[in-house]
């Protein structure tokens, strides 16, 4: 689901404006509120929540796609969300990084070199700047998310989306334009409230519950390794159905990023054991 989620959103990119993509995708996300009790959690961290991992990310997650990076390099280069989270933590929480984590991060740092070489133009390195962003901000959402240890995933989830809406929203009205934001009011069609449908049921409401359930029903060692079959999904769906091309320099760029996430993520598996 997750995997796929990255083609589905660059077909709703060629539906809706950036900002009124995501500004609908979180009303749609945080309706459950109505009838699912706040989690027993700060609103400050559910705000960095809200604020990082969803807005943040996907606003940056959109910019990149919108600006020409094929939905399968997308999926590859936010997973560098993991080794930053390390960073950050090492940073700002204190946390001793292992050798091991920093190799994975300087290991998927070449791989995104790779990446930035096997594609062209001025707006595809601007797209993969975009891409890094959108995983910092899900790395830094990362940070707020543990304080969330032990309350519903779905809960969080469906709280958290509240709060990007007013934002996101006040920015589209200036830089999009009121018609823009109303969009799927206006203009509806079945292929962009399909869109909606699937970023917001299967991937937020669906995909964080089972996450959150294997999480808390397995061993971190047996659960975290799982997260790097998502890129690989979206590739093949993104060569599926956009045609996009994966091959020579590029696929030793995704395989050394993928790499260095696995070395880091494996790192930090054995720290938790």
């Amino acid at each position: 689901m997750w995997g796929l989620n990255f083609t589905v959103i660059r077909f709703g990119l060629d539906e809706f404006p950036p900002f009124a993509f995501a500004t609908w995708r979180f009303v749609l996300c945080a309706l459950p509120v109505l009838f699912v009790a706040r989690p027993d959690i700060s609103w400050a961290t559910l705000a960095g929540i809200g604020g990082f991992m969803f807005g943040g990310q996907f606003i940056f997650l959109f910019f990149a796609m919108q600006a020409g990076l094929p939905p399968g390099l997308t999926s590859v280069l936010v997973q560098l969300q993991g080794p930053l989270t390390v960073v950050l933590a090492a940073l700002f929480l204190r946390e001793h990084a292992t050798r091991a984590q920093w190799l994975g991060l300087a290991a998927a740092a070449v791989g995104v070199v790779l990446i930035s070489r096997s594609v062209e133009g001025t707006a595809s390195v601007l797209a993969i700047g975009l891409a890094l962003l959108s995983a910092l901000t899900w790395a830094t959402g990362n940070l707020f998310f543990r304080s969330a240890r032990g309350a519903s995933m779905f809960a969080v989830t469906v709280w958290a989306s509240i709060l990007p809406p007013i934002p996101l929203a006040l920015i589209s009205l200036v830089l999009e334009g009121p018609e823009a934001l109303l969009t799927p009011i206006l203009h509806p069609t079945g292929r962009g409230w399909f869109v909606l449908f699937y970023t917001v049921v299967p991937v937020m409401w669906l995909g964080y519950l089972i996450w959150g359930t294997l999480l808390r029903t397995y061993p971190a060692g047996k659960v975290g390794p799982i997260s790097l079959l998502v890129p690989c999904a979206a590739l093949l769906f993104s060569s599926l159905l956009v045609d996009e091309p994966i091959g020579g320099l590029r696929l030793l760029g995704v395989a050394v990023v993928l790499g260095g996430v696995a070395i880091g993520l494996f790192a930090s598996v054995r720290r938790l054991r």
